[in-house]
């Protein structure tokens, strides 16, 4: 369900905003839905010689989790926001910078999410963490990447079901071809 254009905003968030419609009903009646709209994001899968990067994170509201880089976009450039997460979190950059799989999660809440790869990452900064984050950056070969991937201990529970579906697929090999 995509949020119509007739919605109303009735909230302005710093994440979140919510919007609200008014929509006939099969009886002719009509009902107020509502919907949420979230900040888009960005995740990466880096490789660091031959290595995929893990960050293990701690944020005083969520406690300790394990995810790939990335965040929120704070501008509407999703790549400059990929490149801009990988640097601040893991202190990497790369030149071999590219889109792998955009995802639209739409139900109540409407959320677009960019997964980009980052090959041959080489160490060119300081970290540069927000106050609310602790991360430590580990490099995993791609087994040890996949287990950690499927654990409870992994947070992105949408890039842990696409890692599944291709478990399912028999299309790891394929996977492991794009990222490296």
């Amino acid at each position: 369900m995509a949020i119509p254009k007739n919605a109303k905003k009735v909230f302005q968030g710093i994440m979140f905003d919510v919007y609200q419609w008014e929509q006939e009903q099969f009886n002719g009646t009509t009902k107020t839905f509502e919907a949420i709209k979230r900040k888009e994001s960005v995740q990466i899968i880096a490789t660091k010689n031959n290595k995929i990067i893990l960050l293990e994170e701690e944020q005083p509201f969520t406690g300790k989790f394990l995810a790939l880089p990335g965040g929120v976009c704070e501008t509407n450039n999703p790549e400059e926001d990929a490149k801009r997460e990988l640097q601040e979190e893991t202190g990497l950059t790369t030149k071999k910078f590219k889109l792998w799989k955009k995802t639209r999660f739409s139900t109540k809440i409407e959320w677009n999410t960019y997964y980009y790869t980052a090959k041959n990452c080489e160490k060119t900064h300081q970290t540069q963490l927000d106050a609310g984050e602790k991360i430590t950056v580990h490099e995993l070969n791609f087994e040890e990447f996949i287990k950690k991937v499927i654990s409870e201990e992994f947070r992105n529970k949408e890039f842990k079901y696409m890692i599944l579906q291709m478990m399912h697929e028999h299309k790891l090999e394929e996977f492991k071809q794009q990222i490296f």
